[in-house]
Order: C-alpha cells, then sequence, then structure tokens
C-alpha cells in the first residue's frame, strides 16, 4: 500500500460511506496527504451524503470531481475532467516525512495489527485500543528501597512521602512515561511477567501506540521482535564466517517480499543513521534454545541502546538498572475489562446488559476466582465462558476447573465443526476427541520435557506416530484453537505437519502436559513420570505443570496417583531452605480447595504452618515476602483455621523483628472468614509503643472479613483515631474504609465524609480513597457533596482521588451534580485529573456519548460562577476537533463576549484547539476584536490563534489589528503579532506593516529584533525588497 503511493504522481480517491468507513482506505490517504501527494477526489453515492471526519478534513478544499449522476453522458464528461486533471503538471512530492518511506510500512503493519483476537472465537476481533487495560507496573528498585525506608522507619515519626510510596499501591505506569527512571542516555528496560499476564499485549500496543504518534516521536523507527521467531528454520545457517546483523533482521521481518536494490541502499542509509527502538518479547521463551549461529544476533540486540524486553521471572539473566514488573490487573482493571467485554459482545448476548453485573458479582463472591482473574489471559477465559454458562453455583473455581472448561469448550466446538451432535455430556466429549487430546498432551508434554516451546516438526511427526494420529487429519486438529503453525500467513511451505508450531499460550501447554502426567502416573509408564516429577519438582518452569496435575488427580477418583503424587512431593530429595517445597504445596493445595474429603489437608496443613513459621524467623526478608506472594494466590487456605492460629502464635511471640514481619504478611493477604481469636490479637497491637507496629496492625485489621468484624472492632479503630501519629490515623482510615465496604455501617461513611473537610490534605486525601473503598454504600448526599466539592481541591492528587472514588460509589453517585462536576474536571489541568474524570463518568453511565458531554458543557458556559465556565471551556478545549460542531464553536464565541478576563482568556484558547472548523470568517473576526481586549492575557491569546491560523484569516482586519498589536505595551504580545504577520507571508506586505515594524523594532528588550531576520526572508520575493535597519 505505501509503495504504490510512494510510486504514485496523483492518488485519485472515489469517496462513499464504505470507503470512509474503511480502515485501509483511511491509511492509504492519510499516508499520501502526508507525503504531499495530489489528491483528487471523486464522489460518489447517493446526493444526500457527504465526506466527514478523517475524510472532510483530508480533502477540505479540494475541488471534487461529481460522478453521482451516472448517466453516461456524465460519467464520459467526468472521466475526461478526471483524466486532464491526473495530466496537469503534478509539483514535484515534498517529502515531508523523513527519514525513509520505508519505515512507513513499519508504521501501517502497527496500525493495520491493531486487534486482538478472542482466544476462544479467533474470528472476533477486538480493538487494541479500546481493549487494552493499562497494567499495574511496579517499578523494582524503586519499591525495593521504599519497602527498607518503611521498615527503618519506626527510628522516626515523621510522615514519609506520599500516600502510594507508603502503602505500596500499585501505580499504573503509562506507557509513555515507561523510561522516566532510565538515567542515563541509553533506555533498556527488563519488563518481567507471569504467564497469561499480557506481555505480549503490552508489546503490540506499544507499537500500536508509536504508529499512531502517541508515543516517543524522538524516534524514527520502532522494531517489535518476538523472540520465538529465532529459530534456525526462519534463520538457516549463512557461509562459514557470515552472520545475520540487526538489519537482516529488519529485513527480514518486515520486508518478507524483498527489497529492490535502491530500496535496499535506501533502507540500509537510513537505518544506520537513525534512532531506533527495540522491542524484544520473550526473552525467556528463547534463551535457553537459542540456535548457535544465531547467538551473535540475539546478544547484539540485548546490546542496543534503546530496548525493551519482556521475560517471565524465571529463567532470567539479565541485569537491568530499570526493571519493572507487569503485575496483573489491579481490582479496578478486572471491573474495566469485564464491562468492556460485554460491551464488546452485547449484540450477540441477549442478556449482556446485566452479565457483565452477574459475573462482577460472582468473581467478588469466590475469592480464589478472583485471584485467578488478576491473569488477563485467565479473565478473558473466565468471561467467555460466562457467556455460555452460568457459574453462580459454582464456589470454587481453581485454575484447574477453569482451564478444563476451557478445553471441554473448545472441543465442543471442535466437534460442531465436524457436524457432530455436541448434546452429551463432557465424558463424551472428550472420549469423541481422544486421539486429538492425546496428541496435544503427548506434544505438550515432550515440547516441556525437551524445554522448548518452539515445537519442531520432527517432534511434531515423531508424536503423530507415536500416539498413532493420522497426518491427514492435521490440519483438522488445528481447528481445537490451541495450536498454532509459526507462519500463519501461510507464505512458502503450505503443508501443515512440515512447519513448526507452538501452543497459543505456554498456560495451555503447561494444562496438556498435565493431563499426559496424570494418565502417565495411572498407566504403564508410571516409573518415568515418577521420576520426572522428581527431578523437576522444585523447577519454577515446571511449578503451572505440577499445580494442574494437583487439581486434575483432585477430580479424579485415583486415590492411589495422587497419594502418589504427593508422596514424590513431600519426598527426598528436600529443597535445602524448604521455601520451594513448601511454595509448591500451597499451590496444589489451593487446587484441592473443592476437595472437602481429601485425606491428606491435615498432613499437608501441618507442612504449610512450619513453613509459614521458618519463614517468618528468619533475617532475611526475602524468604517470608516469597511466601507471601504464594498465600496471596491462595485465598482458601488463608481462611483455614490452622492458618490462622498459626499467625495468633506468631504474634505473640516476644521477637519484635518476628511479630514484625507477621504483621505485614497479614496486612497483604486476604481473608473472607477472619477468625475473632485472630482479630482480638491484632486489636491489642492498637496499643504498641512504636507507630509503625500500630499502623501495620491497623493496615492488617483493615484486611479481615466475616461474621468476626463486629460493631466491637470498628468502635475499636474509631476510638484509636486519638493516636499522635498520622501515619496510623491514615491506615485507621483506609481500614474502616475496607471494612465498610463489606458491612453496612453509617458511623463510618459519616465519620470518613466529616474528615473530607479536615484541615490536614494528607488525610482528606486518603479518605477519599477509603471512601472508594465502600463503594455504593458510601453514597449519602453529604458524601457525594463532599466528594464533588474535593473535585475542586486545589491539590491535583486529591482532585484525582475524588474522582476515582465517586467512580467506585458507582451509579448512585450519577447525580446531575456530580456529573456536571466530572464533566468540568475534563479541563483539569492535571492529566491525571482529566483521566480520572473521564474514567468516572463512564463508570456512572456506560451509555455516555460524546453530545451528553457536549450538552452539559455548554450548560456550564452559563453557570453563574466564573470558575465553573473556565472548566468548561478548558474542557471543551481539551477535547478539540471532537467536539468542533457549530453549536459548541458559536457558543465559545459568545463567551469571548464573558465580563470575566480569565473566562474569555479560556474561551480564546479552546477555539484555538478546535482545528480548522474555526477558520471561518465569523470565529477570525471575533479573534480580531479579542486583540482590542482591555486584557493582556486575552490579547495574547488572540494573537497566538491568528498566528497559528496563518493566511487561512481574512487579510484586511487582521492585519490591521496586529499592526495595532505591535504597539502593545507587553512584549509576548508584539512578538506574536509580528509571527502572525509573517506567517501572512507576502499579503502582510504592506507600507502600514513596514511602519508598525519600523516603531516595533526600537523595543528595548530585543525580542522582535531577533525574529526579523526570518521574516524578511519571507518578504524577499517582493518586486522591493523590504530592508530595515536594525541599527
Amino acid at each position: 500500500m505505501a509503495d504504490g503511493v510512494e510510486n504514485a504522481a496523483v492518488v485519485c480517491c472515489f469517496m462513499t460511506p464504505d470507503y470512509q468507513k474503511s480502515e485501509n482506505c483511511k491509511l492509504e490517504l492519510q499516508y499520501a496527504k502526508k507525503r504531499g501527494k495530489r489528491i483528487i477526489p471523486c464522489i460518489l453515492d447517493d446526493k444526500a451524503w457527504k465526506p466527514s471526519s478523517w475524510l472532510g478534513l483530508i480533502t477540505a478544499g479540494e475541488q471534487y470531481i461529481n460522478r453521482r449522476d451516472e448517466s453516461e453522458e456524465n460519467i464520459r464528461l467526468k472521466t475526461k475532467e478526471l483524466i486532464g486533471r491526473i495530466k496537469e503538471q503534478s509539483p514535484t512530492s515534498q517529502l515531508v516525512d523523513e527519514p525513509s518511506y520505508l519505515f512507513e510500512l513499519t508504521r501501517l503493519e502497527y496500525k493495520r495489527n491493531s486487534h486482538i483476537e478472542r482466544i476462544m472465537n479467533p474470528t472476533k476481533f477486538v480493538s487494541i485500543e479500546q481493549s487494552y487495560i493499562n497494567l499495574a507496573i511496579v517499578e523494582i528498585k524503586e519499591q525495593q528501597e521504599t519497602e527498607k525506608k518503611l521498615r527503618d522507619a519506626h527510628k522516626n515519626d515523621a510522615i514519609m512521602g506520599t500516600f502510594e510510596q507508603i502503602y505500596g499501591v500499585k501505580t499504573v505506569v503509562d506507557v509513555k512515561d515507561i523510561f522516566n527512571q532510565c538515567k542515563d542516555q541509553t533506555k533498556n528496560v527488563l519488563v518481567l511477567g507471569r504467564a497469561g499476564i499480557g506481555k505480549s499485549t503490552f508489546c503490540q500496543y506499544i507499537a500500536y501506540q508509536w504508529a499512531t504518534g502517541a508515543i516517543w516521536p524522538q524516534y524514527d523507527l520502532l522494531i517489535l521482535i518476538p523472540l520465538r521467531s529465532l529459530t534456525d528454520i526462519h534463520y538457516p545457517p549463512l557461509a562459514p564466517g557470515a552472520t545475520y546483523t540487526l538489519f537482516d533482521l529488519v529485513k527480514k521481518e518486515y520486508f518478507i517480499h524483498g527489497l529492490s536494490e535502491a530500496d535496499d541502499h535506501l533502507l540500509k542509509e537510513q537505518f544506520s543513521k537513525s534512532q531506533i527502538i527495540w522491542i524484544l518479547d520473550g526473552y525467556d521463551e528463547i534463551v535457553q534454545n537459542v540456535p548457535g549461529h544465531l547467538q551473535y544476533l540475539f546478544e547484539q540486540l540485548l546490546k542496543t541502546p534503546h530496548h525493551i524486553v519482556t521475560s517471565r521471572p524465571y529463567l532470567n539473566k539479565l541485569s537491568y538498572k530499570v526493571q519493572m514488573e507487569i503485575t496483573g490487573f489491579t481490582d479496578d482493571n478486572i471491573a474495566e475489562y469485564v464491562k468492556q467485554f460485554f460491551n464488546q459482545t452485547e449484540d450477540e448476548t441477549q442478556h449482556s446488559t446485566s452479565a457483565d453485573e452477574r459475573l462482577l458479582n460472582f468473581l467478588r463472591l469466590n475469592p480464589s476466582i478472583w485471584g485467578v482473574a488478576h491473569i488477563p489471559i485467565n479473565l478473558e477465559l473466565i468471561c467467555s465462558l460466562w457467556s455460555d454458562n452460568d457459574w453462580s453455583e459454582t464456589k470454587t473455581l481453581t485454575m484447574t476447573a477453569l482451564y478444563d472448561n476451557i478445553v471441554e469448550w473448545l472441543c465442543r466446538r471442535y466437534l460442531s465443526k465436524q457436524n457432530s451432535d455436541i448434546q452429551m455430556t463432557k465424558e463424551d466429549v472428550y472420549a469423541d476427541c481422544h486421539k486429538e487430546l492425546a496428541f496435544l498432551e503427548t506434544l505438550a508434554f515432550k515440547g516441556m520435557e525437551n524445554n522448548t516451546v518452539i515445537l519442531r516438526k520432527d517432534l511434531l511427526q515423531k508424536t503423530l506416530k507415536e500416539t498413532e494420529y493420522s497426518s491427514k487429519h492435521y490440519t483438522r486438529l488445528l481447528n481445537i484453537g490451541v495450536l498454532k503453525s509459526i507462519n500463519a500467513q501461510s507464505i512458502g511451505n503450505r503443508i501443515e505437519v512440515e512447519k513448526d508450531h507452538y501452543f497459543i499460550h505456554l498456560s495451555f501447554q503447561e494444562h496438556f502436559a498435565a493431563r499426559y502426567l496424570v494418565k502417565t502416573l495411572n498407566g504403564p509408564g508410571r516409573q518415568a513420570a515418577i521420576e520426572f516429577i522428581n527431578s523437576h519438582k522444585y523447577n519454577q518452569r515446571f511449578q503451572l505443570v505440577f499445580i494442574f496435575t494437583s487439581g486434575l488427580l483432585a477430580q479424579s477418583d485415583t486415590e492411589s496417583c495422587t497419594d502418589m503424587f504427593w508422596d514424590i512431593i513431600l519426598g527426598e530429595p528436600s529443597d535445602l531452605v524448604g521455601l520451594r517445597q513448601i511454595q509448591l504445596i500451597i499451590s496444589c493445595m489451593e487446587e484441592n480447595a473443592s476437595n472437602s474429603c481429601f485425606h491428606r489437608h491435615a498432613e499437608l496443613m501441618d507442612y504449610i504452618t512450619k513453613g509459614i513459621i521458618i519463614a517468618i524467623s528468619m533475617k532475611h526478608d526475602i524468604i517470608y515476602k516469597q511466601l507471601q506472594e504464594s498465600l496471596q494466590r491462595s485465598a482458601s487456605l488463608v481462611d483455614d483455621s490452622r492458618i490462622q492460629d498459626t499467625f495468633i502464635k506468631l504474634l505473640k511471640s516476644e521477637d519484635p523483628h518476628v511479630k514484625t514481619n507477621i504483621l505485614s504478611m497479614i496486612s497483604q493477604l486476604s481473608f473472607s472468614n477472619s477468625s475473632p481469636q485472630l482479630i482480638h490479637t491484632l486489636l491489642l497491637y492498637l496499643d504498641d509503643e512504636y507507630w509503625y507496629t500500630r499502623a501495620v496492625a491497623c493496615e492488617a485489621l483493615g484486611q479481615m472479613r466475616g461474621e468476626a468484624v463486629t460493631d466491637d472492632v470498628i468502635n475499636r479503630l474509631v476510638a484509636a483515631l486519638g493516636d499522635e501519629n498520622d501515619n496510623v490515623k491514615s491506615n485507621i482510615y483506609l481500614a474502616l474504609g475496607k471494612i465498610g465496604g463489606k458491612a453496612v455501617s453509617d458511623q463510618i461513611r459519616d465519620l470518613l465524609s466529616a474528615v473530607l473537610a479536615d484541615e490536614n490534605e494528607y488525610f482528606r486525601e486518603i479518605v477519599c480513597v477509603a471512601l472508594g473503598e465502600m463503594g455504593e454504600k458510601a453514597a449519602s448526599d453529604d458524601v457525594l457533596n463532599r466528594l464533588v466539592a474535593a473535585v475542586d481541591n486545589k491539590t491535583a492528587d486529591i482532585r484525582r482521588k475524588a474522582c476515582d472514588a465517586l467512580g467506585k460509589i458507582g451509579e448512585k453517585a450519577a447525580t446531575n451534580d456530580v456529573m456536571n462536576k466530572l464533566v468540568t474536571a475534563f479541563g483539569d489541568e492535571n492529566y491525571y485529573v482529566r483521566e480520572s474524570a473521564r474514567k468516572c463518568l463512564g463508570k456512572l453511565d456506560k451509555k455516555v456519548t460524546t453530545n451528553d458531554i457536549i450538552n452539559r458543557l455548554m450548560m456550564a458556559l452559563q453557570d453563574k460562577d466564573a470558575n465553573v465556565r473556565r472548566r468548561a471551556c478548558a474542557s471543551l478545549g481539551e477535547m478539540g476537533e471532537e467536539v468542533a460542531t457549530n453549536d459548541v464553536i458559536n457558543r465559545l464565541m459568545i463567551t469571548l463576549g464573558d465580563e470575566n478576563p480569565n473566562v474569555r482568556e479560556d474561551a480564546c484558547k479552546a477555539l484555538g484547539k478546535m482545528g480548522e472548523r474555526t477558520t471561518s470568517d465569523d470565529v477570525i473576526n471575533k479573534l480580531v476584536i479579542a486583540l482590542a481586549d482591555e486584557n493582556a492575557n486575552v490579547r495574547w491569546s488572540a494573537c497566538q490563534i491568528l498566528r497559528k491560523m496563518g493566511e487561512k484569516t481574512p487579510i484586511n482586519d487582521v492585519i490591521n489589528e496586529l499592526v495595532a498589536a505591535l504597539k502593545d505595551e507587553h512584549w509576548n504580545i508584539k512578538r506574536y503579532a509580528y509571527n502572525a504577520l509573517g506567517d501572512l507571508g507576502e499579503k502582510a506586505a504592506t507600507n502600514d506593516v513596514i511602519n508598525g515594524l519600523m516603531t516595533a523594532l526600537e523595543d528595548c528588550y530585543g525580542n522582535v529584533k531577533r525574529l526579523h531576520a526570518k521574516l524578511s526572508e519571507k518578504w524577499a520575493k517582493r518586486q522591493q525588497p523590504m530592508t530595515l535597519s536594525m541599527d
């Protein structure tokens, strides 16, 4: 497409409604415009339709060839006109977008690849811009330093840093800011993340954002490399002594059809002198399997001065100064994603309007599933399954049950494509697919055993023979949807069994490998399975395989196999520290949560409690924190009485180090049924002598749930608000907010609401968060009024947190006052406040449209409060061309006559952001009048906007007013008037202008003088060149 445009002298576009809707047509014409190509628009279709949106902007000012009349005579005449215009002398294309049009091909590819396939239905594509939810990204080094500060904080009584720094809340890092922590000129960032956490989607989103110009304009080229593509099939060995270069990599990945000699030379030249950012996805998938002849190329990629590399945490051998970790979705992200998912499938499901709320309620009531849902791939699968099933009766959904449901669903879909009757039991479904499943299980296990995610064709064919699966049915097997060939576009070899393959996600390979392992334990190959588990049980690469194995065994009736598995896990060899063994036991036990009759439950819980005691007692924090992470993912275990009794025992320790560690651990866990004894023990810490201990105890109390959280507990926390330390008080507010979200308590709500009027801004910020934790239970007229007032607070963090709180309160906050306040907050000076206001408005009213927002802002422009009118102007300006309707522009022109000079200034600025729609005579006349405004800021803004309009302005009136502005007492206004005249070009070279400039050049500041050279060059083509003395 870019090739065609680049080699064209003229681009003819035949405009119809379908043409305007086409993404490819849009990309092509935008590229032609960017490259300075002559565009001839031909308009077809009915007489009522006119091009608008992007098409209207690109073709504005162009003379259309009207082919709406389909009569033979009109077609002949218009065709002749088109040929004549094509033959017209065409100006040389202005190469607007150096360094190379070849680079533009990569941009176009990223824009075209702007959709994400639904895993369970690949025929459905969803826009990455709509579907991408910012992942919580933790800056590892900063987090570690903050934690160290906090641990030492009991030595002083100062409030340290912001709320996020103290409480370790995971902050969302915008992709454009990811290099902010890089202190030197090299920009290298390591991004870690577990399976299914969204690393590849993150990379795809980065590429798309760069392609659209939204981020990193300093880079001429962005290259996204899935590192799994570095195979000897894709990059066969070269002649002895020859090696692949980074340039070869770019050619092979992005110019697969080859380049002409001239283009190859051009690309190489531009590649060598351009600023390039590399996105290297999947280090862990290749590091142990780099072909020998590609090792040098792999090392060169990791030495590039500007790159982001993603990896799973294990197998990572890289050492980077800046490391970040994608920790998955936050609780808010889960709700946002679920709502988006069902909004996007609204036309396909009759019950979608309530499906999202029912699913969210179900997830919140089932902690183990809520934990699983923080991994993006799992949440998509849950949403997909929910649309076809009702799990409201399910109390425990483990990882194994989730993937088992998915495999069953995929098999049913596969059988339906074979025209089979799928009205059968799960067992019959698996029986009908037993050959396909046996093949997938064997292939997955052999791949894991060989430590590879790229499944070579020889392994594929060996598995076909071992499972006796006919290769003639192999293409049909791919329809199950979990296995993909590498060259999915069928370029080159079209025989599927001769291609390399991979599972669509590593977790699917791990699940199928576990299915193979369970079957082998129950068959003649038992000894090989025993040896495999025993050899790899502490290898984190296989941890998920063993977790799935435990879950599958729990679903089966083979007690002997289950005992055999646990005997291997508990037996020799033991882990030297014991940590990995305990972590594995915890993870595998979570998969047994639904099996209440598991006869080894007590024995395994004893192992876990002993492990907790050992970890908490050790001096190295990293030990107990790793165990803490395992318990965080095992919500059902922390409610077990044995675990909670162990916590109580450790809380009563005389060792201050042990007490601090166990309090920290409890504060990070989620409980759904806390014991009264545990809560009572924590309450005793409210009287501890160290403020840090009291603060963490409050945080731990905020995690308590269940019937044991009584009014007495709430009263004890309220009484503790008399604490002299602000950190303790802030944690009490947060704890009350979390408890209030689970139990109806007017006392908590009213207490927190009152704090919003406190003089301490720190407390007001935290209480906004606490009220958000309460959700809809925080909704009262008093709370809403105080939060609305907080949206106008002078502190940006309070304004942002107030918006967040309103969003979490939900539909009960969707009053007119709240909605109007949020709309005007669209114009806040702080980016994060604006974004919070937009998100909040979307939560309060899912169906809110741009027109609704415009109408509210138009009403706000007439508000009696000048600050509201100012915010409305700023909001319209931020929304820019999106809201540039005639009604909006007319209302802003009226507002240019507002009695308040600040409102007039903001109205002026808003018009300046409305794009080409404001270059009408009426708008320009209003701006010309504003050049004579009594307020200097208004004059300055009007001058600045007229300058941007350049030669599109009506000359006479504008020139006269700009000449008058040259005599303004403010040098900034003089400067912009001077620049505006310069942008008008030769048309402004009148005697009046020259005389005005002569006067202005006497300006003592010299700002006008410095611009003289620039204007003189523009006016050099006049018959009598202008010369002004600079002396």
